[in-house]
């Protein structure tokens, strides 16, 4: 039933398991992974500092406190409800600017 399993299977098998739970990049550093290039995107309430989404760094997610948006996510994938956690205003009072920043994203 296990032919073919061998130690030395089982312990990477095991290692990659940890790695993912652990999330553990050094571990899973053979994962393909590509730059790309995505622009970074300003509120337009007046009341907001302004807030700046920086797809390089990611945000945390109100709406969903325990599942933050990772780094590498474009504006324009973030959940439909998203909102500014500053401010409270929703996707569409967002203005992209003219800066642009460089993300390793998985391939």
């Amino acid at each position: 039933m296990l032919q073919g399993l061998t130690r030395r299977r089982v312990v990477a098998g095991l290692a990659a398991l940890f790695a993912v739970v652990t999330g553990n990049r050094r571990a899973l550093a053979s994962a393909p992974t590509k730059t790309v290039r995505l622009q970074k995107w300003r509120c337009t309430n007046q009341d907001c500092d302004p807030y700046i989404y920086d797809p390089s760094l990611g945000d945390i997610n109100i709406i969903d406190e325990a599942n933050p948006i990772p780094p590498g996510v474009a504006f324009e994938d973030l959940p439909d409800d998203w909102i500014c956690h500053i401010c409270g205003d929703p996707k569409s009072h967002f203005i992209a600017l003219n800066e642009w920043v460089e993300v390793d994203v998985p391939a």
